[in-house]
This record gives C-alpha cells, structure tokens and sequence, in this order.
C-alpha cells in the first residue's frame, strides 16, 4: 500500500509522474487522515465518535472530507493563540 506522503505532495496534490494537472483527493481514508495529523488510529477513531472529526460512511470505509480536516486544524491553531 503507498504511503500519503508517496501518494501526495506538500499541499495534498496527487503526485502525478505523466505532467497532467494535478488533482485534489477531496475525500481521505481513516489512514490518510492518521498519516496526515500523526494520529493512532484509537484517535481517530475516539474524535469521529466523539464529532470533533465529521467522518462518514460508505459501505463499511470511513471517509474524512479533506475541508473538514482543514477546518479543524483552523480551530485547533485558533484555540492555541
């Protein structure tokens, strides 16, 4: 399985070797966001329970949108000033 930082660059472009336009992965997997945040997956799992992380269901995958990461890393950085 490709690691995030493999499959990503900086500023969570897909990588892309052909030169085509570089496409954003709106929606992540429970392993993206634990690779992103260097969070366990006991984590994870505790902030999606809990709603400090909106997460949603398909089937049986959990999927994270990435503007709600965003989102809360905004209020996490807010809370510290």
């Amino acid at each position: 399985m490709m690691r995030y930082y493999e499959r990503y660059d900086d500023y969570g472009y897909e990588r892309d070797d052909e030169g085509y336009e570089e496409q954003i992965n709106e929606y992540l997997t429970p392993r993206e966001v634990m690779e992103l945040l260097a969070i366990g997956k006991n984590t994870f799992y505790k902030m999606v329970q809990s709603g400090q992380l909106p997460a949603f269901r398909i089937g049986r995958q959990w999927r994270v949108r990435r503007v709600d990461i965003e989102l809360w890393a905004a209020g996490q950085q807010g809370g510290n000033n």
